[in-house]
């Protein structure tokens, strides 16, 4: 994960532990490439190639949510979500550019000490990342 120090410093105080715009994606393995938790062909965030494709852009987007700390999320959750830098594929497109990837690697992510899991039956759902192996 890449922080963006630069864009956290920005936060005013009203800001810091708000929500947070996410494109839910799923990191295939051994490789740079993510497919969109919606589905949909894979997408090299680093690039910049597909920000213009309305099928690409919109399946990101149908992979889209927002995380709230008032929302049951663990607020250093939202607040590492935060500082994660925009991808060049979302700057390039303007529908992309307010949104922070949330890259799962085996279904999950470990931010905060809390362990962030996409069930196919619950949707996202976060635990204390000590409670699961793996």
């Amino acid at each position: 994960m890449i922080l963006d120090d630069e864009a956290a410093a920005c936060l005013s105080d009203e800001e810091a532990g708000a929500a947070v715009r996410v494109v839910v994606v799923c990191r295939l393995p051994d490789s740079p490439l993510v497919v969109p938790l919606a589905g949909g062909a894979p997408v090299d965030l680093r690039s910049t190639v597909n920000a213009s494709s309305s099928e690409v852009v919109q399946g990101l987007l149908d992979s889209s949510l927002e995380l709230e700390a008032a929302g049951g999320i663990h607020p250093g959750v939202v607040d590492a979500v935060r500082r994660v830098a925009v991808p060049p594929l979302f700057r390039a497109s303007p529908w992309l550019r307010q949104y922070r990837p949330l890259v799962l690697e085996d279904g999950h992510i470990v931010l905060a000490g809390v362990r962030v899991i996409y069930r196919i039956d619950r949707g996202l759902c976060v635990e204390p990342a000590d409670l699961t192996t793996g």
